[in-house]
């Protein structure tokens, strides 16, 4: 039967003084069902608690409108934590941790009004930590696209394989990602491929390791399509006019995020018998007498493992979560809020520049465009890139919107914290979400929009005039910041995906893919949506060829 929690405060109290035998027991809760509202990342949702024999019992959230890759796997994480420890003071689940802590937030405001004991809402205790050692050919650490692809890679190579995710989550930045897949169209389109990608670095970076990732791309998506994945449209991305940016759907018509693809290369790894090891970043490296890398140290909540590996392939994503490795690389993204992974903190980078790795970074970062970081429900945020212009704060006109890359760097460029995005009156329900939040402001004309935001009268009447599709009041601005969904920089590698040396020799054993080793691809100005996670499947799958050959299988 299911109650409110005004009725059961109330019974519990008139039990506690007729029956106070009922109540001997200090901290003791009131069996039942319980319910409050979770605030989910996208959206509010009912939870319920059910308490028997004074014990978190189980959790009812079926209502939650979360991503079920992501979200809903980390409220089936944490429920199940909660009841096994009798204590909502469980770890977070590391790469959805909004998720968690609203979970817990609920939890708690449930526990608190029943007078749950302090007990029911501490930090379980934790038994001491054991050693272990395991044995590989191929260890892989990192499980976003590109370590999901290493894996694949060498399973398919018949290595026996060790997959490594320091987060709870499988996925890394790749689930946080629309899953698209940039590729050329056939053999025809690589040279021209290549020639966009070089002159949206500006000549810097590396015609060769473009080339080979050009040329590679559509074996990339002939092994997405292997698993099942299919493709609901190809259209052009970036400044390309050429349609290379694949939309991925599965077998049931469902659209394919970067969540939805990864569970399906990890249903892949588990029917390889590939060992997976969530929740477990890799520490160190390991070298033997030569400087080869023989393996990896590694950490869990209660052992500590050495790897003894064949060969070894990173695959830890980037840095942009790091406000310390930002400071050294890219100083002027320190501030920008990062979308990414949160386990983006440049592990893999830190760990190859331990064992003699070669760095190459250019201060770019892989930018986006967004409202706030506050903002509990994601979709909010893209009003800020489907306006029709931007003008900095001063009303100043920028430019059409153009691709958000772009616009990041513009905003890089010009210094400024913010721009502001204008829409004319048929963007009023796109933009009235984030009016409720106080991230928009409304004009029934040109001045009062001005007054409402701080900017100059007549600069943005001329913003209005140059902009295009600005047509009828009332006008409407939405603060654009800029934010990163990875990160440009890191190790240095070939075409075989192995990791070069600071004297440009191969570092023995070790191999990289992915945002870890991507600076010799762009120069600061990310170039087309999907780029990054075919750019880390497609050397993430040579990764794992190559270093199982290296192992000898």
């Amino acid at each position: 039967m299911r109650k409110t929690l005004s009725l059961i405060l109330v019974l519990a109290m008139l039990l506690s003084v007729a029956l106070p035998v009922l109540g001997s027991a200090e901290g003791a809760v009131a069996d039942g069902v319980y319910t409050t509202t979770c605030h989910g990342f996208y959206g509010d949702f009912e939870l319920s608690m059910t308490i028997e024999q004074g014990a978190i019992a189980a959790f009812d959230y079926s209502g939650n409108v979360e991503t079920p890759e992501l979200g809903g796997a980390a409220l089936e994480m944490m429920s199940e934590a909660m009841i096994a420890a009798n204590t909502s003071g469980v770890d977070s689940v590391s790469g959805a941790t909004v998720t968690s802590a609203v979970f817990r937030s609920a939890v708690n405001t449930m526990l608190r009004e029943i007078g749950a004991p302090d007990s029911m809402m501490a930090a379980p205790a934790k038994d001491e930590p054991a050693a272990e050692t395991l044995e590989t050919d191929v260890l892989v650490v990192g499980a976003g696209a590109a370590g999901l692809a290493a894996a694949s890679g060498a399973a398919e190579s018949g290595a026996r394989v060790i997959l490594l995710e320091k987060q709870d989550i499988i996925g890394g930045s790749f689930v946080t990602s629309a899953g698209i897949v940039y590729a050329a169209m056939d053999e025809s389109d690589v040279d021209t491929m290549v020639a966009y990608y070089m002159d949206r670095a500006n000549g810097n970076a590396s015609e060769e390791l473009l080339r080979f990732y050009a040329e590679n791309s559509m074996d990339t998506i002939a092994w997405l399509e292997g698993l099942g994945v299919q493709w609901f449209m190809t259209v052009p991305a970036g400044t390309a006019a050429e349609p290379r940016a694949h939309f991925a759907m599965d077998e049931n018509g469902r659209w394919m995020s970067g969540a939805v693809m990864s569970s399906k290369i990890l249903a892949h790894l588990e029917e390889l018998g590939v060992e997976v090891l969530t929740g477990t970043p890799a520490t160190e490296l390991l070298t033997d007498e030569t400087g080869a890398v023989v393996g990896a140290t590694a950490v869990c909540d209660n052992v500590t493992y050495t790897i003894n590996a064949g060969a070894v392939i990173l695959a830890t994503g980037g840095y942009d979560a790091s406000s310390e490795m930002k400071a050294l690389y890219a100083p002027t993204a320190v501030t920008d809020f990062p979308l990414s992974s949160k386990g983006n903190t440049g592990d893999g980078i830190n760990m190859g520049i331990a064992v003699g790795a070669a760095t190459e970074f250019k201060g770019g970062m892989i930018g986006f465009d967004f409202v706030d970081g506050s903002l509990p429900e994601s979709g909010y945020n893209a009003v800020a890139m489907y306006c029709n212009s931007y003008v900095q704060p001063d009303g100043t006109f920028v430019s059409d919107v153009i691709d958000y890359p772009i616009t990041y760097q513009a905003i890089k460029d010009l210094g400024v914290e913010h721009f502001y995005g204008l829409y004319d009156a048929a963007g009023e329900q796109t933009v009235a979400a984030a009016m409720a939040r106080g991230f928009a402001w409304k004009g029934e004309t040109v001045e009062e929009l001005a007054a409402a935001t701080g900017m100059d009268a007549e600069k943005l009447a001329d913003a209005i005039e140059q902009g295009t599709g600005l047509e009828s009041a009332p006008y409407f601005a939405v603060m654009v910041k800029p934010c990163t969904i990875g990160s440009m920089g890191g190790l240095v590698i070939d075409t075989d995906a192995q990791v070069l040396s600071t004297d440009g020799t191969p570092i023995a054993g070790l191999y990289a893919s992915g945002e870890v080793a991507n600076g010799a691809f762009y120069d600061k100005e990310y170039p087309a949506s999907g780029s990054s996670n075919s750019i880390s499947m497609t050397y993430g799958l040579e990764a794992g060829r190559n270093a199982a050959a290296y192992a000898g299988k």
